[in-house]
Formats: structure tokens, C-alpha cells, sequence
């Protein structure tokens, strides 16, 4: 496993990556979480310099402050207007002090400039967020996103700045290192971490886990599944807020099993664009034959694959006999992620024009990793469509945000499924959603009317998912509030939740809660309103930033403009067909440890495209005999025709050629080199540049973390393997 404690980053190009290293400390009790991210920067150079790092948070995260730590001083930052903090930033760049600006860019995207870091020196950030939590069915699903996946279509579309949108790197080498606390009843549940190797011990009723072997990479989202007896299930918390006192009730509804079930008319949307290569459309494929194999006789559907175009099964739903159902199962069977871009718009408006069926509902399954810019126009178009949307996010860095925000745009439910988690019970789940009879109407009666009720009316409950309610109230307000769903039928489901007008004791909790309530309320305010709430509550949001101002001495100021050193990601496990997750890994009770290499769990399959008839074996027969193991220290290939001249294939270099001409506008004088050394590094963890020298394989793993490219530039060079 990566150190991450003695982790350095290799050159970038002639930069160095600022990022040294990522510590996560999170704490759950009951279902409210709280995070401590701790990123630490050092200037690896004899200039000062800007680090700018994009990150991906959970989609619910409030973030509720950020501090700076340099030079043996900590500062506490401000939230301000968006445009004021990066006033207060760019003034602080021209005084030649040190800032930092912590920016929402949508939710669940983040950015972190630091401006003016001197020569040699390390500046610690540390920002904290909470999150409330929500039982599906009995599991509670701990999600912390740790790298951002490429993303189909046009950054600028969704408002990010050049110096704001990721890039991605086919290694980089900081880690990240874990600790998670679990307190309360929740300290008793069953875990299990589908996504990395762990180490868990329990002490005076206190649960804590961290990574097996201390660090490891950031390829990929931590994934925390728990299980939980029902009685644990459902709670109230209240705390001061001002002059009033918000109470949060959580319920979790149960429903009687002789609920009667109705056909249904079910349309499935499958992404097969290329970011879906490897484990996500293995995923996708099984979900979908688990989804075929629930059809009942008197259901209808149909099923549309798309990419950069669509392919619509049947014209319009069909009922599911024996025939539709095998015509489906073969269709499943022969989609790839073969199918261009993430065209995602325009599949999902096929799906809602291909026709309803008389007095039966119409709903969208839509199985996508969510790898898309500027999704709020698909929302928007997905809320007036009459459809209700449940989605199905697959991979190992999915885009929570798009699939999470198009279900409950439109009354909907979203499932994340991270490899080697279980897909059939999502898909199960997501049914018994859409079984699920319609409720007539939903109630909350409090013991005492509320100042005011978030969310004001409640459209959807379905069995088993929590249902968070906010109330605000003048004094303290003990009793019990209650949820009563009525259906179809006549007959009504109630369920109770005790209110105490004691406070909560916890002290995280009780100074949070009022804050999270209020970052909940914003999304039912206009935009001035949300700000000025924002600002009053110090929440980082897409109105307001936090900043904070490291003043210099006059003789430790900064003398010139800082350099744009920009942290790349790593690309996410899985992505593309680049990586696969082969195998489950498992934790263990402390004081057993488990350490095993990153290779014990990933092997590397073809890339999308794959299937090129070319052969490699000349051009690795030559770089073996140019490379060999007692000489060459470092890679020092720079053109394609070099490649031409050791066997490349000319169809092969004419494809380079046009990507470098493509891509030589960016005033990147280096552009063929990097693509050069690109197409080389990722043939040497294909599975077709398996004849590659250990030594060789080694030499193109160490000039690949050299450069940062497009995602766009990696896909199209992947596909040319």
C-alpha cells in the first residue's frame, strides 16, 4: 500500500504536484455523520506557487468550516458572497500574501485554491462537513468520494473555469489514509467495505475502523455498508437554532406485506457510452437481466441502450410473454460500452415519447455511472416528463449528483452500486419501489403546530427508505409526531417517533444540527434568500465561499504571481475498462491485519476498442531490445515517428497524428511527446503489451506520472489499443 505519510509526487511536467497528502477522519452516531478532511500541500519548488485542487464531496454535505495551518499558525476562515471571497482572494495575491478559497461549484464538487505557497513550505487545510444518513431497507450505505471520474461533454457548460476543471493522470502517487468512528447502537452492526481492505476493532461500545495497511490511492469511492436491527431505526433530535428550536424527526415506514401489487409499465434507459468500459457495464449487463427476470406476464416495457445515439428495442412498450422477455435478454446480452459519448439527454427523451399504456404508470430505470457536464437541463427535462426516474449508479466513482439528483427531482429513487457490492438486491429494491401501490395522502402531525415544516408537504414515501422531516418551534416541544400515509385502497400506515424536550447531548450534534437544517431549508428559498441565509449560518455553498488571509510580513511577502500548479486525479478503478475489481476484499477484527498490495485486487483488461486487429508485437519486441533491464534509466521517446521506426503501425501513427494536431492549439509545445508517452504507458498495461519487459513496464509507469492530459486525449488514445 501507498505511505501516504512519505508520500512525494512526481514532476508534472516542469511542476511538481503540491498535494502530499489526504487524511479523512469521520465520526457516525445514529444517523448523523461528521467529517474532518485534512489536505496537505507542499511547495516542491524554487517558486511560489497556486495549488488548485477539485474534489468530489457527498452530494448532502454541509460544510461548516475551514482552516488554514502554516507556519506554525492556524486561521479560521469566512464565508462571504462568492464574489466577495474571491475578491478578498485575488487582493490577498496582490499583497503577496497566502489565501485560501474553498468553492462549491455544484453540488457535490468542490475546488481548493491556495494561493502563495513560498518555496519549501507545507500548508496544512482542514475542512469539516456533516450528513445526515437514510436507511434502505436495513442497510445504511457510508459513502465517501474520494476521485472524480471523466465526464462527457463540455466543463464550461456547467460554469467551471479553466483552472477549475480535473484533469487526470494515469498514476498518481499521494495516498490517503481512514479512521472512522462509530458510536451508539449503530456500534453493534454488521459491516461490511465492498470497496477497500479494513481494519475494525470495538471497545467501551465504540466501533473504529481504519485502511489496512495505514494509506492506499485515491482511485476509487470508500464504501461502508452497515445493518441494523428495525428498532434502531428511527429517531428525533432537537437543539436550539436562534430564539426557536429545530427538531429533526426520522422515520422509517414499514407497510403491510399483502400490499396489492399492479402492472406496471417500466421503460430501461442503459448507458453503453466508452466511460462505462470494465466493471461498470459488466454491472449494468447483470442488472439488467436481474430487471428482465422480475418482469411479471401483465407488465409492459421496453429497453434503450445509447451512447453518443440510441438503440430502441421496440418502438413502443410491450407486454412482457415469453417472446418480448427472450428478445430482451438477447438484446442485453450483445450491448457493450462500445457506443461513443454519454448522449444521456436524448435517450431519456426517447424513452419518455415511445408511448404510455392506458391507466398504467410510467416509470424510467436508468442504469449509468452519471458521467456527464451540465446535467441540470436533463433534470429539468425529466421533471415536466411524467415519469417518475429510479436510477442505478454503477462504478467505482459514480456521479451522485446527476443520478441521485434526476430521481428526486421526479419522485423517484436512487441505488449506488460500487463493484462487488449486490447488485440483485438494488434491482429488487428499486422494484418493490415501483410495486409499490400509490399513496392517496401523507401526513405529519406534530404534538404542537410548527413555525414552519421542511419538507412542507411530503410527495413520496416508499417502504423502508428514511424520511427526514425538519420543524422549527418556539419553546421545546415534547410528545410524539407521526407520519400517516393513506393509499388507494382506503387503508392508512402510521408510524410514531417520540419527541423529548431535552436537547440533544451531543455537542457536535447540538451545534450542527441548527446549521445542517438550515443548508436543508435553502433548497425551498430564491437565490438572495439562500445566500443571505448561508452567510448567516457560515455554509459553504453555490452563493457563498469561505476564504480566509495569511498575512505576510513585509519581508516574507510573495514577489510575483503565483504559478497554477493543478492536482490531477487519478483515474477512477474500473473507468473506461482501464482497471477491473477482481476480487472481494474482506476486514478483520483487530489485532489481525491484513496488508496486500493494490495488485492483489486489480488486473488490467482491454480498453474499449480493443478489438483493432493490429498487433503490437514488433514495436514491444523493439522496446524491450532498446530498454534492457542493465541500462535506461528513463523513457526518451518523443516523436511518433520514432514509434514508426521501431514498428508502430503507420494507421496506428496517422490516428496520433491527427490527435496531436488536434490538441496543438492548447500552446502545449509538448503535446507529442505526452501523447507519445501516453499511447506507450497505456500499452504497457494492456493486456496486448503483456510482452513487455518488466523493466520497460516500469519505465512507462515512471514517465506516465510526468504528464496530465484531457480525459478526452486518454479515451481516444485507449481506443486506438
Amino acid at each position: 500500500m501507498t505511505n501516504a505519510t512519505a508520500a512525494v509526487l512526481e514532476p508534472v511536467g516542469e511542476a511538481r504536484v503540491a498535494l502530499e497528502s489526504v487524511d479523512i477522519q469521520a465520526s457516525l452516531k445514529g444517523l448523523y455523520e461528521e467529517v474532518v478532511v485534512s489536505q496537505v500541500y507542499r511547495n516542491l519548488e524554487a517558486i511560489n506557487i497556486e495549488a488548485v485542487y477539485t474534489f468530489p464531496l457527498p452530494m448532502d454535505a454541509v460544510l461548516l468550516d475551514l482552516s488554514l495551518e502554516l507556519n506554525g499558525k492556524v486561521l479560521k476562515g469566512v464565508v462571504q458572497r462568492k464574489s466577495e471571497a474571491e475578491e478578498s482572494y485575488e487582493d490577498a495575491m496582490d499583497d503577496g500574501d497566502t489565501a485560501a478559497l474553498l468553492q462549491q461549484l455544484e453540488p457535490g464538487l468542490y475546488t481548493m485554491n491556495v494561493g502563495n505557497i513560498l518555496p519549501g513550505e507545507q500548508a496544512v487545510l482542514r475542512f469539516r462537513y456533516g450528513q445526515l444518513h437514510r436507511w434502505q431497507g436495513d442497510s445504511l450505505r457510508l459513502h465517501l468520494p474520494l476521485t472524480i471520474a471523466p465526464r462527457y461533454g463540455d466543463p464550461s457548460a456547467s460554469g467551471l473555469a479553466p483552472h477549475e476543471v480535473p484533469e487526470h493522470a494515469l498514476s498518481v502517487d499521494h495516498g490517503f489514509t481512514l479512521r472512522v468512528r462509530i458510536e451508539g447502537a449503530l456500534a453493534q452492526a454488521e459491516l461490511d467495505c465492498p470497496s477497500h481492505p479494513i481494519v475494525v476493532s470495538t471497545r467501551d461500545g465504540i466501533t473504529e475502523l481504519s485502511l489496512s495497511g495505514g494509506s492506499t490511492q485515491v482511485d476509487r469511492d470508500f464504501i461502508l455498508l452497515l445493518k441494523e436491527p428495525a428498532e434502531s431505526m428511527i429517531e428525533a433530535i432537537a437543539a436550539p437554532d436562534g430564539d426557536e428550536h429545530v427538531v429533526l424527526a426520522s422515520f422509517h415506514p414499514v407497510f403491510p406485506d399483502d400490499m396489492p401489487e399492479s402492472p406496471r409499465c417500466v421503460k430501461l434507459v442503459v448507458d453503453c457510452s466508452g466511460s462505462m468500459g470494465g466493471d461498470s457495464i459488466a454491472q449494468a449487463k447483470k442488472a439488467l437481466h436481474d430487471i428482465v427476470s422480475l418482469l411479471k406476464p401483465d407488465d409492459y416495457f421496453n429497453l434503450i441502450a445509447f451512447g453518443s445515439s440510441f438503440d430502441m428495442l421496440f418502438p413502443e412498450p410491450v407486454i412482457a410473454n415469453d417472446k418480448n422477455v427472450r428478445k430482451a435478454a438477447g438484446f442485453v446480452e450483445q450491448i457493450d460500452a462500445n457506443m461513443g459519448g454519454t448522449e444521456i439527454g436524448a435517450a431519456l427523451n426517447a424513452a419518455y415519447g415511445c408511448g404510455k399504456i392506458d391507466k398504467l404508470p410510467s416509470d424510467v430505470l436508468l442504469i449509468t455511472d452519471g458521467e456527464v457536464w451540465d446535467h441540470e437541463r436533463i433534470v429539468e427535462d425529466a421533471r415536466h416528463s411524467g415519469h417518475r426516474i429510479f436510477t442505478v449508479g454503477v462504478g467505482s466513482a459514480v456521479s451522485e449528483a446527476f443520478v441521485r439528483g434526476i430521481a428526486e427531482a421526479t419522485n423517484g429513487a436512487c441505488e449506488l452500486v460500487s463493484p462487488r457490492e449486490n447488485m440483485s438486491q438494488r434491482i429488487v429494491r428499486h422494484f418493490q419501489r415501483i410495486d409499490q401501490q400509490c399513496a392517496q395522502s401523507i401526513h405529519i402531525e406534530w404534538p404542537v403546530n410548527p413555525l414552519r415544516q421542511i419538507p412542507a408537504t411530503v410527495e413520496t414515501v416508499y417502504a423502508g427508505d428514511t424520511l427526514h422531516v425538519l420543524g422549527w418551534f418556539e419553546q421545546p416541544t415534547g410528545g410524539i409526531v407521526r407520519l400517516t400515509t393513506t393509499f388507494e385502497d382506503g387503508r392508512s400506515v402510521s408510524q410514531d417517533v417520540p419527541l423529548s424536550e431535552e436537547p440533544a447531548n451531543d455537542e457536535a450534534l447540538h451545534s450542527s444540527l441548527p446549521r445542517v437544517a438550515a443548508r436543508i431549508r435553502m433548497g425551498t428559498l430564491d437565490s438572495e434568500a439562500a445566500a443571505e441565509l448561508a452567510e448567516r449560518y457560515q455554509l459553504v455553498t453555490v452563493h457563498t465561499s469561505c476564504v480566509l488571509v495569511y498575512e505576510r510580513d513585509d519581508d516574507q511577502k510573495a514577489q510575483d504571481i503565483p504559478a497554477l500548479r493543478k492536482v490531477p486525479q487519478l483515474l477512477a478503478a474500473g473507468y473506461g475498462g482501464a482497471g477491473c475489481v477482481v476480487s472481494r476484499m474482506q476486514f478483520c477484527a483487530a489485532p489481525q491485519m491484513q496488508e496486500c498490495s493494490s495488485a492483489d485486487y486489480f488486473s488490467m483488461p482491454s480498453f474499449p476498442g480493443s478489438q483493432n486487429i493490429v498487433t503490437f508485437d514488433v514495436l514491444i519486441s523493439a522496446l524491450n531490445k532498446r530498454y534492457p533491464d542493465s541500462a535506461s534509466a528513463r523513457l526518451d521517446i518523443n516523436t511518433i515517428d520514432e514509434l514508426v521506426e521501431l514498428g508502430l503501425d503507420q494507421a496506428i501513427a496517422d490516428e496520433l497524428y491527427e490527435l496531436v494536431n488536434e490538441n496543438a492549439p492548447v500552446s502545449d509545445k509538448d503535446i507529442e511527446e505526452k501523447i507519445v508517452t501516453l499511447f506507450l504507458s497505456l500499452l504497457a498495461k494492456h493486456k496486448r503489451g503483456k510482452g513487455c519487459s518488466r523493466h520497460v513496464k516500469r519505465l512507462m509507469r515512471q514517465a506516465s506520472k510526468q504528464i496530465a492530459l484531457p480525459a478526452s486525449v486518454v479515451e481516444q488514445v485507449a481506443d486506438l489499443i
